[in-house]
């Protein structure tokens, strides 16, 4: 074989450092050079400090400015009855007190005033405000509509009373038929942590004297510690009890299985006892203590965060049944 003679040995390797250049710079980019790095995402703003989260507080401009970049608001709900040595408003006070806190740490608005919805069997006092539920599920309906209408997408329905689900059960369900927004509601005993497979607490779950301490910080926090009485006492008599004992045969669930009375007024909330101001002050402190606590270690914003994703794939199962699905998406 002959061998090339020199220059063509220098044209073979002109030709060779050509084609490897050739192919070097067919690589792709990336694998070329290093990826740049990319940058960290920034940190979600902090929601602008409001002078106040009650929205009948609020001018219409601000409630305005606030629907711009949210859409939360809680919804206290409760009656007005005997209760005791507590002002007749208590169970609508806790649930009010709750909604302010955890407004104050979702960036959320609070609907007040709701105070005057069915009781339950406590009408023998005529302290009383007898409201049934066909009468409140109406009027709750409602308030709900318009608030979905204003921009109000996540809707949280707060109470402390264990009659409650009587009127809030048909008025979460029927407003999401009709308007297929996930309206919510939950009981002020459920702000707690959730652990994973441990039951979540209901009416009068918690601390011991949790609830007494209940009140007490609810006034505290809503401003009308002062609200509850020092010095009063009642003068206790015998109670009459209910001799039917029908519960044994089907278990209470926040409520009995048949429609009763309280026999005595007393029965709800027990007799006025004296109380002084030092100790109203001292629990007034340790419930308010006790509710910021609950609320600091329940996590609000996973919740909402749940039902916005409930809400649009909702809005995914409209699009795919339609018609099929009972009232119209909102």
């Amino acid at each position: 074989m002959t061998r090339p003679n020199g220059r063509l040995r220098s044209l073979l390797r002109r030709t060779a450092i050509a084609a490897l250049a050739l192919s070097i710079g067919s690589v792709p980019l990336a694998a070329q050079a290093p990826a740049k790095t990319e940058k960290p995402a920034e940190p979600a703003k902090a929601a602008p400090k409001m002078r106040t989260h009650l929205l009948t507080s609020l001018t219409g401009y601000e409630v305005s400015e606030y629907l711009k970049r949210n859409d939360v608001i809680y919804i206290p709900v409760g009656p007005t009855e005997v209760n005791g040595g507590s002002p007749t408003d208590v169970e609508y006070v806790i649930p009010l007190a709750y909604a302010i806190k955890l407004a104050e740490k979702s960036d959320g608005l609070v609907f007040p005033y709701l105070a005057y919805f069915y009781p339950g069997g406590t009408t023998t006092s005529p302290a009383t405000v007898y409201v049934s539920t066909s009468d409140s599920l109406p009027y709750l309906k409602a308030l709900t509509r318009s608030l979905i209408r204003q921009g109000f997408r996540r809707i949280v329905f707060l109470t402390s009373h264990g009659p409650s689900s009587n009127t809030m059960l048909p008025l979460i369900r029927e407003t999401f038929d009709e308007t297929h927004v996930p309206v919510l509601w939950m009981d002020t005993g459920m702000i707690r942590p959730v652990v994973q497979g441990e039951a979540r607490p209901g009416f009068g779950g918690g601390p011991p004297n949790g609830r007494n301490l209940s009140i007490f910080g609810a006034y505290q926090l809503v401003g009308r510690l002062n609200d509850i009485p020092v010095g009063l006492s009642q003068p206790k008599h015998e109670l009459v009890r209910d001799p039917s004992n029908l519960s044994r045969w089907v278990p209470p669930y926040n409520g009995t299985p048949a429609g009763s009375f309280y026999a005595d007024p007393a029965e709800h909330g027990g007799f006025v006892e004296p109380i002084t101001e030092e100790q109203r002050a001292q629990w007034g402190r340790e419930g308010a203590a006790m509710i910021e606590a609950q609320v600091a270690s329940f996590d609000a914003n996973g919740m909402l965060d749940a039902m916005r994703k409930r809400d649009q794939f909702t809005k995914e199962l409209e699009k795919k049944y339609g018609d099929l699905l009972p009232g119209k998406g909102q």
